[in-house]
């Protein structure tokens, strides 16, 4: 597969209509306090599911990407760490949002 093909995404909604538009996070680690979000985009980029989250409370551009997995039903979102998986979903979310307008 390219590069290109990689970046294609599709829109998804799986998590706004299981949990609804805001969800929060727990921390499983016990490091950081529970933090609530709102769901700004789902996508699926290269067969993967990832989420765009915000802060509800804020109306700033900073957002947050996770990768999403469905174990049995039970979400798990899970950061980006690898920087070439990172880049490959921005500039297809990037693609999304210009299309889209």
């Amino acid at each position: 597969m390219d590069s290109r093909e990689e970046r294609l995404a599709k829109k998804l909604n799986i998590l706004e209509n299981e949990l609804g538009r805001e969800l929060v996070l727990a921390d499983e680690e016990g490091v950081d306090r529970d933090s609530r979000y709102r769901i700004l985009r789902e996508l699926e980029v290269g067969g993967r599911h990832y989420a765009v989250l915000g802060d509800p409370d804020r109306e700033d551009d900073d957002a947050f990407l996770f990768r999403v997995n469905d174990l049995d039903g039970d979400w798990r979102l899970e950061h980006v760490e690898d920087d070439n998986e990172w880049d490959n979903v921005a500039d297809a979310l990037d693609e999304m949002l210009y299309f889209d307008e």
